[in-house]
C-alpha cells in the first residue's frame, strides 16, 4: 500500500504518517539540544590562565577537543594532555593514556643485626632526597623517614621491630606497596625507582566547573581559577 500524502486515509497511512511526525519531532528536538552545548563548547575555546600565589598553571581548550594543562607548585611540576568535553556546567578532562611511576622491590634479605636498611636505585639526576620510607613497627607506631643519599639504616629494639616498609615520593603523592618484614627475611630491603611517565596528570573525567567564564579546577588541596587569557 502506498502512503503518499494525496493517497486516501486508511489506518495504515495514519500509523506510518504518525510515525514520520514522531520522527522528525524527535531530530527537532535532538538539533535544539545539542545546539547550546555546540555553542558553549566553541565559546570555551581557548588559552586560560591559572597563575595564582605560589602556583603556575595554564590551561588550553582547542576547537578539535583536545587540552594542554601544565603547573607548578612547589617542588611540584605536572602536565597533561588528551580530550575534554562539556557537561552541564563542567568542562571534562580526560588524560591521553599515562604509564604510571611504580616502586619495584630488587631484593629482600639479611642485613646488620637491629637495622632496618633501605636501599633505593634512582635514575640519574634523580636525588634519593625527595623519597620517604615508611615503616610500620610491631608496636602499632607508623613513622616516615627521609632517605639519604645513601638510602636509609634505622636501628630498632625489640619493642619496636618493624613489620613493613613501603616507598614514598611526597611531592607526587606516589605510595608504593608495603613490603612484608620479619626475622626469616630480614630487614635488608632494596627497591628500584622507575619514573615512567612521573609528571603526567592521569585525568578521567575530571571536573572543572564553570562560573562566569572561568575554568574552577580542584586540585593539591587548592582551588585553581583558570582565567581566558586570549581566544
Amino acid at each position: 500500500m502506498r502512503c503518499a500524502p494525496s493517497a486516501p486515509v486508511s489506518w495504515r497511512c495514519r500509523k506510518y504518517w504518525q510515525l514520520v511526525a514522531s520522527m522528525v519531532l524527535i531530530l527537532a528536538e535532538a538539533a535544539a539540544s545539542t545546539a547550546p552545548v555546540a555553542a558553549q563548547s566553541t565559546s570555551l575555546v581557548g588559552t586560560y590562565d591559572g597563575g595564582q600565589m605560589e602556583i603556575a598553571a595554564g590551561l588550553e581548550l582547542r576547537a578539535d577537543h583536545r587540552f594542554r594543562y601544565a603547573l607548578s607548585y612547589g617542588a611540584l611540576d605536572e602536565q597533561a594532555a588528551g580530550t575534554w568535553t562539556v557537561s552541564g556546567d563542567q568542562v571534562l578532562l580526560t588524560s591521553d593514556p599515562v604509564v604510571a611511576p611504580r616502586f619495584v622491590l630488587v631484593s629482600h634479605g639479611r642485613g646488620a643485626e637491629g637495622m632496618l636498611q633501605v636501599s633505593l636505585d634512582v635514575p640519574r639526576g634523580v636525588s634519593r632526597q625527595y623519597f620517604d620510607a615508611v615503616i610500620t613497627s610491631t608496636n602499632g607506631d607508623t613513622q616516615r623517614k627521609q632517605l639519604s643519599e645513601q638510602g636509609l639504616s634505622a636501628p630498632f629494639t625489640s619493642a619496636n621491630v618493624p613489620t613493613s616498609v613501603r616507598m614514598l615520593l611526597p611531592v607526587f603523592s606516589l605510595v608504593g606497596e608495603p613490603v612484608k618484614l620479619d626475622p626469616s627475611s630480614g630487614y635488608s630491603v632494596r627497591f628500584r625507582f622507575e619514573p615512567n611517565d612521573l609528571g603526567k596528570v592521569a585525568f578521567h573525567g575530571t571536573p572543572l566547573k564553570i562560573e562566569n567564564g572561568d575554568l574552577l579546577l580542584a586540585r593539591h588541596d587548592r582551588t585553581i581559577r583558570f582565567k581566558r587569557s586570549r581566544q
